[in-house]
């Protein structure tokens, strides 16, 4: 499949789609439907073509096989997970805080998706660890509207995960 700048597009591995605004190489920076402009693999994108919605994702068979493991969408229910490993390529190459923070913005990134694809419940993994992020994820969830969160189901998550009921 051939992509080109102002093609539309629908993203495989993550809710939503956007505009193709350059191509390099075997990478695509789209613009995402939230407004945000993000690089992609070609790998990752397909050609939006008529009626593609979550709804589609959700309700249909539609199952992309190479989904990565951080998001999972199951039933009405999005699973992230935080794990610094699993958002970046090098992570060697960041400080605490950057890590941090792009730890944080994954979350509220996920948690604007749902919101806007009509998905209720929301379960972000942040581990165990020290307990910044966790702590950092539930100070940013206090000052959200429109949702409740509570520790995950322990017998699945242990301590490591909070979820997300959006209302």
């Amino acid at each position: 499949m051939i992509l080109k700048a102002g093609d539309k597009v629908r993203l495989l591995n993550e809710v939503g789609g956007g505009q193709i605004l350059k191509v390099d190489k075997n990478r695509c920076l789209v613009l995402r439907d939230d407004g945000f402009e993000d690089w992609y693999s070609t790998n990752e994108l397909i050609l939006s073509s008529g009626d593609f919605s979550v709804d589609h994702i959700l309700n249909k068979d539609y199952r992309p096989q190479n989904l990565p493991k951080r998001i999972q969408v199951k039933k009405d229910q999005l699973e992230v997970d935080l794990h610094f490993y699993n958002l970046v390529e090098h992570e060697k190459n960041y400080s605490n805080y950057e890590k941090l923070q792009i730890q944080l913005n994954e979350a509220r990134k996920n948690i604007d998706k749902a919101r806007k694809s009509g998905i209720k419940k929301i379960v972000l993994i942040h581990g165990v660890g020290e307990g910044v992020l966790k702590e950092e994820i539930h100070r940013m969830l206090e000052r959200m509207e429109r949702l409740n969160f509570y520790d995950a189901n322990f017998l699945r998550y242990g301590e490591g995960a909070t979820e997300i009921e959006l209302f």
